[in-house]
């Protein structure tokens, strides 16, 4: 089945008793019953749009008379249809940006997230993840020395101060710092580059902003990272465990009453997640 090349109402693929809405990019929800065709007056022949024979010339529907006319341009021979007069929608419609892009979906949103999460783990284990081996590494060496001593009491004496003492720090530091860095050229690139993270590629979603399509700035994407940094560094810190807990609870479910669909991070840089790719090239405007 063909897709039409612009939004407007069309026969809906899968019943041809109605008509279904294209946003430019899917098929949305919203549905109206198709109304009944009338019956064209006969033309008299030779007259304006009509052949010698009096059939209509024009472009459009098959006619009552059975004379097929030129497909539409709009693609699958069916031209775009308005709202029908006081048609009511079968649905509610779907949220979109400010020239009709759907937003995400919560659930595929989240979605996304695991699968970029899944990623950067890996990523990280082999970027960062020396770093903190050595970071723990006169810990770990203590405590495989008494478990070969059979003397496991060594390990369950031991004070938070002694633990602390056993942790070489500048290399803790290294690695949250490699952790960081992987982060901010994960999202930065991948955003102003390609529109998406592999895990909204893969998802069908990507990132712009709300006034206009297009890739993100660096400086955007950026700022868009900029939150879940600060959480991650903060998620270290003694007694704030809990605080974080709560923000990165309150990032990641505001979407779910949000008008816009968006995170408090794509609050901060004025962008949304939204169904399809974004066209090439950086959208400049401010937020």
């Amino acid at each position: 089945m063909s897709t039409p090349e612009r939004a407007g109402w069309y026969d809906d693929p899968d019943d041809d008793s109605r008509l279904r809405y294209f946003d430019g990019i899917i098929w949305s929800d919203r549905t109206v019953p198709r109304q009944s065709r009338q019956t064209a007056p006969a033309a008299a022949p030779g007259g304006p749009g009509t052949d010698v024979f009096g059939r209509p010339s024009g472009p459009g529907e098959p006619t009552d008379t059975g004379v097929p006319q030129p497909p539409s341009p709009h693609g699958q021979g069916r031209p775009p249809y308005g709202p029908p007069p006081g048609a009511p929608l079968a649905h509610h419609a779907e949220p979109t940006t400010a020239d009709g892009q759907a937003l995400a979906p919560f659930g595929t949103r989240v979605g996304a997230y695991i699968i970029d999460a899944l990623i950067l783990g890996v990523i990280n284990l082999v970027v960062a993840g020396w770093a903190f081996v050595l970071w723990m590494w006169d810990y770990v060496a203590f405590v495989f020395e008494a478990a070969e001593a059979g003397d496991q009491s060594r390990v369950e004496e031991l004070t938070p101060d002694a633990l602390l003492g056993m942790l070489d720090w500048p290399w803790f530091f290294v690695g949250l710092g490699l952790a960081l860095l992987v982060q901010t050229a994960y999202q930065v690139g991948f955003l102003t580059t390609r529109g998406a993270t592999p895990g909204k590629t893969v998802l069908g979603l990507s990132v712009r902003r709300y006034e206009q399509a297009g890739t993100i700035t660096a400086g955007t994407a950026f700022m868009r990272v900029l939150l879940p940094l600060a959480l991650q560094m903060l998620s270290w810190v003694p007694g704030l465990s809990l605080l974080v807990l709560v923000l990165n609870s309150a990032d990641l479910l505001l979407p779910i009453i949000d008008p816009k669909r968006q995170t408090l991070h794509d609050k901060i840089a004025g962008t949304v997640v939204v169904v399809g790719p974004q066209p090439r090239g950086s959208d400049d405007r401010p937020a």
